[in-house]
């Protein structure tokens, strides 16, 4: 095996490497969502005396006085800055009012019982209100219902403070107070006695260090440029400018906070759409300095933007974009682009009848091909799918409609879906019922919907006063390989480097392939199945069929499916002889599968893990669970032998949604995907060193696929954004960060394969 450390050229890293079968893990995380709240039980109040009443008056009066002489000696704008400092942006955990003393949680507090943790991670007490952050992590999928119909335990979590009072947990706690009760009666939708109940952990509140970052809101207002390229409107806001009744702006920038190293702007899209219409934004919102210059920015996750039912009425919404500003030129460009929806005839209806028979069975295809014409509009019911519990819809569309409501006469749906629309040519549906219809069906039509062209929002902004002062980053001990401008300029892997990728397609349906670095010989090994597993030696791929997990020989071309196994985010053990696998149906967790047998052995029991890979002697296999610290995923090691399970450490800053861990072949690194999605951290399984070593290129760009060399010094990631929906691989030197994307090859990585 190649030294890791000794630096080598990446020509002979290539074809050295022998192995990688690193699928994407497929995960949605569990989303424990508040939808109660339980009310407070309001203290006894005494209604004031006339004496009292006068008492107030006479200190609101004192205020008034002592407000206006304020004015006249430091003057308005000092006032009104003043009152903008009322408000502070906490990183980590948001907005808060600072007219009162600021306390916090002295100390985590966490409680695990039956392998279930609960944690009390912080809190944030301001006069008016509670910031309290709490994780549930370790809950089975078993515990949650499986029927939409059914749902579980919804009692709220609240605080109890000493007195017996019980308050809603983001309720002010009153100054005196320094202690309260955390009660969570259950774990939010878990079916009864499938968690424990009634958890109660004590917290203990302490005035806030001195040096509690906290960093002044202030409150911008706009003003209306036309822009000289276009007729619309652009609004210039600045912190100084005054607001201009000429034109109401579409981007608005209402908030800003200065960070340590740059800004979090605050605001919406506000678009004027015609009467009947709304707007739809397709593509990332793109940020550009002065210059042009991509900005990467990110969404601050602990601020809360505001609802507004008239502002997504016609399409708007609230944002918060935070970045980095050394080395920005200003003003600021902040771009949207979409398209205008609008309904083509509301009253118009078409219809047609299918008979499906009286006992249509699931998978069965209905292929009609007819034309229907609708609101002036011809489109196409290309087929229909017959599903377990209702019927999925192909409609053939011109480019311009974005959507079609489909009913079946008589019956009403209790779920359904979709898919296609603006651009694609293609609609698809899908409708679920309590009862399948079966028979003759009316299938009805209405509701279509037609986009405009591309319609682009630009606003600007740039801080009153630029600062050239900021801080240079500090040189990390590891590089960051690749960034926005470099992966951009990234060429092609050289002639004659030679290799197959595997990946899963997903253009016009999902399919593995393999396929040769540089594009050619193509090969389509499993159609309509998704994410696939290379064997050691690459002779053999392993993907979860209809039938359940399957085996191809890739030189017999043969199929073995394997007896009683089904799951996904398979990971072959280092000697080809096991599989380890997660599923979630009528068992849940993470199983190993012998090859030579029947044996199957189960190592967890949530049904959401993400496997990370097998120690190199294949004792140990490392999957990752959402940690309840909300830090990130849990790396977790255990036993294959004996079921023995330990945590290891948190993969900080990994994403929500699917961190994708991979361990390295020779155990030295683990590689996840970030938070932001689009970034790539490595740290070494001791908990070590971790680094990034690919920032986000721009919004929209997530990684999609993470796979492994055989030495542990080659990388392999897929990358997906607007401009590229089917994913680009790069191969990448973790050690000399040198790295090429492979040409003509696109897809999800699954595998790599080099002789």
């Amino acid at each position: 095996m190649i030294d890791p450390i000794r630096s080598t050229p990446f020509e002979e890293k290539l074809r050295a490497a022998m192995r990688a079968p690193q699928p994407r893990p497929e995960f949605l995380e569990s989303l424990h969502a508040r939808l109660m709240q339980l009310p407070p039980l309001p203290a006894p109040a005494r209604r004031p005396g006339v004496a009292s009443r006068r008492m107030r008056w006479a200190v609101f009066a004192l205020v008034l006085l002592a407000l206006a002489g304020a004015l006249m000696i430091i003057g308005p704008q000092r006032v009104s800055a003043a009152f903008r400092r009322l408000f502070g942006f906490v990183p980590g955990v948001g907005i808060v009012e600072q007219s009162a003393p600021i306390r916090v949680l002295a100390e985590p507090v966490s409680l695990t019982r039956d392998g279930v943790t609960v944690s009390v991670n912080s809190a944030v007490l301001t006069g008016d209100q509670t910031r309290l952050d709490f994780g549930v992590s370790g809950v089975p999928l078993s515990a949650y219902p499986r029927d939409e119909v059914v749902s579980g335990c919804l009692d709220h979590e609240y605080l109890r403070l000493p007195d017996g009072t019980q308050l809603e947990a983001n309720a002010p706690i009153p100054p005196h107070v320094n202690e309260a009760t955390f009660v969570l009666p259950c774990i939010f939708n878990t079916l009864p006695g499938t968690t424990p109940t009634n958890w109660e952990l004590s917290l203990r509140f302490v005035p806030a260090p001195p040096d509690l970052t906290i960093m002044p809101v202030i409150e911008l207002t706009p003003s209306i440029q036309v822009s000289p390229l276009s007729s619309q409107a652009v609004p210039l806001v600045q912190e100084t400018t005054q607001a201009s009744t000429e034109q109401t702006p579409a981007v608005v920038i209402e908030k800003m906070i200065e960070t340590e190293d740059g800004y979090i702007l605050i605001g919406a899209f506000r678009p004027q759409t015609p009467q009947g219409s709304w707007a739809q934004v397709t593509g990332v919102p793109q940020i550009r300095d002065a210059n042009g210059k991509p900005v990467p920015y990110t969404h601050p996750q602990e601020i809360e933007l505001p609802f507004d039912q008239d502002l997504e009425k016609n399409g708007g919404f609230p944002f918060a974009f935070q970045f980095k500003a050394a080395d920005l030129t200003y003003p600021l460009t902040i771009e949207f682009s979409g398209v205008l929806i609008s309904e083509a005839d509301p009253q118009a209806t078409a219809d047609l009848t299918l008979d499906v028979g009286l006992n249509p069975q699931a998978g069965q295809v209905w292929t009609l091909d007819r034309e229907i014409q609708l609101a002036g509009y011809t489109l196409k019911l290309v087929s229909v799918t017959a599903l377990s519990d209702g019927y999925s819809f192909e409609l053939a569309t011109g480019p311009e409609i974005s959507g079609v409501s489909v009913q079946i006469e008589g019956h009403t749906a209790v779920g359904g879906g979709g898919g296609g629309g603006i651009g694609t040519g293609t609609l698809h549906t899908s409708l679920s019922y309590a009862q399948l219809p079966i028979g003759e069906l009316k299938i009805i039509l209405s509701n279509l919907t037609v986009a405009s062209d591309t319609q682009i929002w630009r606003g600007t902004w740039q801080p009153a006063s630029p600062r050239t002062d900021w801080p240079s980053p500090t040189p990390a001990p590891y590089p960051l390989c690749l960034n926005a401008d470099s992966i951009a300029n990234l060429q092609p892997l050289p002639a004659g480097l030679y290799g197959r990728a595997l990946v899963t397609e997903l253009n016009p349906d999902p399919a593995i392939a393999l396929v040769n670095f540089d594009g050619s010989q193509r090969q389509t090994l499993a159609p309509n199945n998704w994410r696939g597993a290379l064997s050691p030696e690459g002779q053999f791929l392993a993907y979860e069929g209809v039938e359940g997990i399957v085996i191809l020989n890739l030189v017999g071309g043969n199929l073995n499916p394997l007896p009683n196994t089904s799951g996904r985010d398979l990971h072959w053990s280092p000697d080809g002889k096991q599989i380890a696998y997660v599923t979630a149906g009528d068992m849940y967790g993470i199983f190993v599968a012998s090859l030579g047998d029947d044996q199957r052995r189960q190592l967890s029991n949530l049904g959401y893990e993400a496997i990370a890979g097998w120690s190199s002697d294949g004792k140990l296999l490392y999957y990752a669970i959402p940690d309840s610290s909300g830090k990130g995923w849990m790396l977790r090691a255990v036993d294959v032998a004996t079921g023995e399970g330990r945590d290891l450490f948190v993969l900080e800053n990994s994403s929500r949604k699917a961190p994708m861990p991979a361990i390295s072949p020779d155990g030295n690194w683990v590689a996840y995907r970030g938070a932001d999605n689009g970034s790539l951290y490595l740290i070494r399984i001791n908990g070590a060193d971790g680094h990034v070593v690919i920032e986000q290129p721009s919004p929209g760009y997530a990684i999609s696929g993470i796979v492994w060399g055989p030495d542990g010094g080659l990388l392999g990631v897929s990358m997906v954004a607007p401009e590229i929906p089917q994913g680009e691989i790069i191969l990448m030197q973790i050690e000399s960060c040198e790295a090429y994307v492979l040409p003509g090859v696109v897809g999800e990585l699954n595998g790599l394969l080099i002789p």
